[in-house]
């Protein structure tokens, strides 16, 4: 099995796609949808929470590929910032993060099958960006100790990561069955 497609690759195909009416609305749908979800989480501990925003980034990523999956990421995280009530001031880092995991779930689910590990790879992008960048970003905002902020993090990305995998592989299997009824992108020969 191969992780990623070859029609990931076709960046410049997929921005060109992405300006077209269409192709433009439905991310912005899939953006609508990032910040409904981004209102809703499961705290079960201080600091361990369930957030569901990511599964609207995955499935404009497997819709339009990388290149939609970073404009839904980065427009998606500044708009839920001023639409939701936020705890802390806003930080660029958080938007740079989600724009590199929208390109990572296109690189990842864009045309390709769904399969557990298919959604453990995106489910691994997702971790391994929480625990390195998002770790970063704060410690720059408020200045935690490195050795506690790492354990913390760790530890809730850990148990994150199982959730997320399965949210994922069920999400994205209900998903493709919609995207199998849903017109393809418009490609740059049907203008």
């Amino acid at each position: 099995m191969r992780l990623f497609s070859k029609d990931a690759f076709a960046f410049r195909e997929q921005l060109h796609n992405l300006r077209k009416a269409r192709n433009l609305c439905v991310c912005g749908l899939f953006v609508a949808a990032y910040v409904a979800l981004s209102f809703f989480s499961i705290k079960m501990t201080e600091f361990l929470e369930f957030r569901f925003a990511f599964l609207a980034l995955a499935a404009a990523a497997a819709y339009g590929g990388p290149v939609m999956g970073m404009a839904a990421g980065l427009t998606g995280d500044v708009i839920s910032f001023f639409a939701a009530p936020q705890t802390g001031p806003f930080f660029p880092g958080f938007t740079i993060s989600y724009t590199l995991l929208g390109f990572l779930f296109g690189m990842i689910l864009y045309r390709s099958r769904i399969t557990p590990l298919r959604a453990f790879a995106a489910g691994l992008a997702e971790y391994v960006i929480a625990c390195t960048l998002n770790t970063i970003w704060l410690h720059f905002m408020y200045g935690m100790e490195w050795e506690y902020l790492i354990t913390i993090r760790l530890i809730k990305n850990t148990v994150s990561l199982g959730v997320n995998t399965i949210l994922l592989f069920v999400f994205m299997k209900a998903f493709s069955r919609i995207l199998l009824t849903m017109p393809s992108p418009l490609k740059a020969s049907e203008q």
